[in-house]
């Protein structure tokens, strides 16, 4: 009993020095609570109150509560008159370490689960300044933006059917079938629509454009050019390299826009993760090592371009002018649509055809992209088709992307850049086909 009392405290102790170094650190001209020392007794503090709770005094346990409590407001009221800066972050920061200690003797919750708790302390406390830079200037506009992605995702979502309708279920489609003449028999179990599933597509879609704003807003630098090549990559890999075609007619830097060309289209490569990971976290595991070659022949091959030839001057490849719009829920929609008839499609192609059907189907549709197509692949792979099969599928309708994007670069761009970028693509396709050997 009396070691584990020992080691509560050296964790109290810990956790208090942890969250005063930070605090430390971050130490601006303006007033603040404290550092190691402080945080520390603050913690230590918390800790003796537990241990009055603990042992049965659960007066004296109150009475630390409330006096650390009254010293905090205190110290508040005084700063905040002296400075005229009434932030409450370093006193809400003292209060979360007090507690740190407190939870720590009273050992209510799992040690765990404090640690983390903790851990995000820290984490939130270290963004002060990349919050203050995000926040900088931000717009009426973007606040709508973040506004209306939290009423997609988090009001929209949760309100919908998570019910795959079939064709029994909708009439007016089963009579229009019958009317036609076609048999149902075959189609009994052909998922038409499930609403909760597409709109989460959706909230998915708009969620990478959200979190690849946040993150170019994060990262700043805007002038870096690779950087915002890699960031529209998110949101449009075609539309990007088309772009960087375009510009190649007018630029002597070709390398340097192969290279962020091929950064745009890595960048897309992660969007595999944000796609499948949450629908059919089994079959991206099978398919993980083909992905990480890809990405990692993709790396290579933008150094390589990067380091051929010195970046441009800013002339040729100077940033955008970007739209204060974070995103645009139309297109977000339109995929949905596109999602559906491509879901059918390929289901009525299997159906009819077999496998050879569903490939044509998917080929066909991936030269609009292939983002509908891997979340259909997701939601079939383990249950309509094996994961092997969907494999094959994803690799064959991922070099006709990339294979269609070389295509747009000849007829818009520069030769050399067509060129060049062909070659960096079919080292792709290659270095992504070697994920066969781990099947």
């Amino acid at each position: 009993m009396t070691s584990d009392l020992f080691i509560n405290l050296i964790l109290a102790f810990i956790f208090g020095a942890t969250v005063g170094l930070e605090r430390e650190s971050s130490k601006g001209s303006g007033p603040h609570v404290g550092g190691i020392r402080t945080f520390s007794l603050m913690s230590m503090s918390g800790a003796l109150a537990g241990i009055f709770i603990v042992h049965g005094y659960l007066v004296l346990g109150v009475a630390v509560i409330v006096g650390f409590l009254l010293l905090l407001i205190s110290n508040y009221i005084t700063e905040g008159l002296h400075s005229k800066d009434f932030g409450i972050t370093s006193e809400l920061s003292a209060l979360g370490t007090f507690f740190l200690g407190l939870m720590v003797m009273l050992n209510i919750i799992p040690l765990q689960t404090t640690v983390a708790f903790l851990v995000i302390l820290v984490f939130i406390l270290s963004l002060k300044s990349r919050t203050e830079k995000l926040m900088a200037g931000i717009s009426k506009t973007e606040v709508q933006s973040f506004v209306s992605y939290a009423i997609i995702a988090l009001v929209a979502l949760p309100v919908l059917p998570d019910y795959a309708y079939k064709v029994k279920d909708l009439p007016i489609v089963e009579s229009l079938l019958r009317g036609l003449g076609v048999s149902l028999v075959q189609f009994d179990n052909l998922d038409l629509i499930n609403p909760r599933k597409i709109w989460f597509v959706v909230v998915l879609i708009t969620g990478i454009d959200v979190f690849g704003y946040i993150l170019s807003r994060l990262v700043g630098d805007k002038s870096s050019f690779a950087l915002t090549s890699f960031m529209a990559g998110f949101v449009s890999s075609t539309s990007t390299t088309q772009s960087l075609a375009l510009r190649s007619k007018s630029s002597r830097f070709v390398n340097h826009l192969v290279g962020a060309a091929i950064l745009a289209n890595l960048a897309s490569f992660f969007q595999i993760f944000l796609l499948i990971g949450p629908l059919n976290a089994p079959w991206l595991m099978s398919i993980l090592p083909s992905i990480m070659i890809m990405i990692l022949a993709a790396a290579v091959l933008a150094v390589y371009y990067f380091k051929r030839q010195e970046p441009d001057d800013g002339n040729a490849a100077a940033e955008e002018k970007k739209s204060e719009q974070i995103f645009s829920l139309l297109p977000a929609l339109k995929f949905a649509a596109l999602l559906i008839v491509i879901k059918i499609v390929t289901k009525i192609c299997l159906i009819l055809f077999g496998e050879s059907g569903f490939i044509i189907s998917s080929v066909l549709a991936s030269f609009a992209g292939i983002d509908a197509i891997m979340v259909n692949l997701a939601d079939m792979a383990g249950h309509t088709i094996t994961f092997k099969f969907a494999f094959l599928t994803f690799l064959i309708i991922n070099a006709t992307n990339l294979l269609s994007k070389s295509g747009y670069s000849y007829l818009q761009g520069d030769r050399r850049f067509a060129l060049r970028f062909l070659m960096a693509m079919l080292i792709v396709i290659g270095a992504s086909a070697t994920g066969l050997l781990f099947f």
